[in-house]
């Protein structure tokens, strides 16, 4: 029986080089994107919706303010900040 020879890991290789297409330039978000949650009366958070950039969060959070009002929050996955929020009879969403 011939014993499997693995191949060299080229993953690491093209992810250590610089000169790569899939090293990450400058300024690029890597993040773990943005999580959006309603909160329930008794003040938990329940989990609604992933974004995985900021414009993207609040253009869901325009969405659900506006077509099941409650009050909602966006958390910065990679910070656990809250970056936006919007509630009922708020006529704009709060960036903060």
């Amino acid at each position: 029986m011939a014993q499997l020879k693995s191949p060299p890991n080229d993953y690491w290789i093209f992810m250590a080089s610089r000169n790569s297409k899939y090293w990450g330039s400058a300024g690029e978000n890597m993040g773990l994107g943005y999580d959006i949650f309603r909160e329930l009366s008794d003040g938990d958070p329940l989990w609604i919706a992933q974004a995985a950039t900021l414009k993207e969060a609040q253009e869901k959070l325009d969405v659900l303010a506006h077509t099941v009002p409650a009050k909602y929050f966006v958390r910065d996955a990679a910070s656990a900040k809250i970056v936006a929020r919007a509630a009922p009879n708020s006529p704009e969403k709060t960036t903060l």
